[in-house]
């Protein structure tokens, strides 16, 4: 226990003297703020990321589409398969 213990916190040590790694990620928030290409980054996981929501979306609402027209379609021939009268005059 004590073994793993040491493990962790020699490991937690290194990682926190080696921080200035984190900075050259190109997409840490916290690195170069500001510069052109870090901003492009960011806007392009932001994209991608919104992707499939986007399309996700769209397949459902045109679903959502085709039922409320089948509905609206359906409803305006109900009233005359109802009303046989309606076929006579």
């Amino acid at each position: 226990m004590k073994t793993r213990i040491f493990l962790q916190a020699t490991l937690v040590g290194i990682a926190s003297a080696y921080s200035g790694a984190a900075l050259a990620c190109s997409v840490c928030i916290t690195g170069a703020a500001g510069e052109r290409l870090t901003d492009a980054f960011n806007w392009s996981v932001i994209f991608l990321m919104a992707m499939p929501y986007t399309i996700v979306f769209s397949i459902v609402g045109f679903f959502v589409y085709a039922y409320r027209r089948a509905a609206k379609k359906a409803r305006a021939e109900e009233p005359a398969a109802l009303n046989p009268a309606s076929e006579l005059s």
